[in-house]
């Protein structure tokens, strides 16, 4: 039995305990291709009009594996951490994909939720795995030996390595020789996606700047974080990325932080405001935000991306040359 896994939403996440799960189950996978301008637009034609883009990519990804797969896996993560959720969009991404896209092949969902107990959700994929063998005991054995895999990728990436480090064999440029460092904070489907992303790890490397992105920050670190909060946050991943950028700040590990996010993001809209605050009455670090859709071009995002690292190395030029009394710093 082949499987096909779409490179979008958790693909970047939590490929590594997918795939060995099913090839220790003795399924042959095969993950739909790189995101390109086709995978996108049918994506958008396969998908209802106000779904976010990362949505919409899903929708294409699932597209660009008709015909080469038995089965297509559609996880719908209903909550990864208890007491919290994730978007509710992934809540209704199967019955999404099965009214939108026409020739579907069977479906396989592994209904993940942890938000009562951590050991019922596991059984998702006992029950998963029994479907496909009609054993639970082999289900249960594939599923440790596919968590220590996840288990060594969550640690690399701990190390300060990105998922395209890991996942595609990627070598960073100018390792261990920076001008700065640059937090980078975003959903994973879109810092990773390169064509969503328009290659914006690889370009800040390539301008000479080492990046830090929210799996870098340990997880103990991001919980500290967001204690100090009013209240407390119950979606996982705006958990992460607020918790994740306000320890790069706190413990001021960036010169810079970039904000990306995809519009119409609900999750977003509010985590991008307290991120800003937190900032702007602490810290005063260089921030920017960055907005992709379906039609975000190079050109603007350059600009955007080149003008940010114009004002760190500014700031970098002039640190402590401000006078008191507002006298220009170049002396006019």
């Amino acid at each position: 039995m082949k499987i096909g896994i779409p490179k979008a939403l958790m693909y970047y996440t939590y490929y590594p305990l997918w795939k060995y799960f099913f090839e220790i189950l003795r399924c042959e996978t095969l993950v739909s291709r790189n995101t390109s301008k086709l995978i996108l637009d049918n994506g958008v034609m396969n998908c209802v009009d106000d779904a976010c883009l990362p949505v919409k990519l899903f929708h294409g990804h699932v597209v660009d594996l008709l015909g080469e797969v038995d089965i297509i896996f559609v996880p719908r993560l209903t909550s990864i951490n208890p007491g919290e959720f994730i978007c509710p969009k992934f809540i209704g991404l199967p019955e999404m994909i099965k009214s939108s896209i026409r020739g579907l092949p069977d479906v396989l969902v592994l209904d993940y939720n942890a938000h009562k107990n951590i050991k019922n959700a596991y059984m998702a994929y006992i029950d998963t795995g029994k479907r496909l063998t009609g054993s639970s005991s082999v289900a249960l054995k594939a599923f440790n030996l596919a968590c220590s895999k996840q288990r060594e990728y969550d640690r690399l990436l701990k190390q300060g390595k990105t998922p395209l480090d890991i996942l595609e064999l990627k070598r960073e440029h100018n390792a261990g020789n920076y001008k700065g460092v640059v937090g980078l904070i975003g959903h994973p489907y879109l810092l990773y996606d390169q064509y969503v992303s328009m290659q914006i790890i690889s370009k800040l490397r390539n301008m000479g700047y080492r990046v830090v992105v929210p799996e870098n920050i340990e997880d103990a670190c991001i919980q500290r974080a967001c204690e100090r909060l009013p209240k407390k946050l119950f979606w996982s991943y705006g958990k992460k990325l607020l918790g994740s950028g306000l320890t790069m700040l706190e413990k001021r590990m960036v010169d810079g932080i970039i904000l990306l996010s995809s519009f119409a993001c609900g999750i977003d809209s509010f985590i991008i405001e307290l991120l800003h605050r937190y900032n702007q009455r602490q810290y005063k670090i260089p921030y920017t935000l960055i907005t992709v859709d379906e039609h975000t071009g190079h050109a603007g995002f350059n600009t955007r991306l080149e003008a940010f690292i114009d004002m760190i190395e500014w700031r970098r030029a002039h640190e402590g040359h401000l006078s008191p009394y507002g006298a220009s710093v170049s002396g006019g």
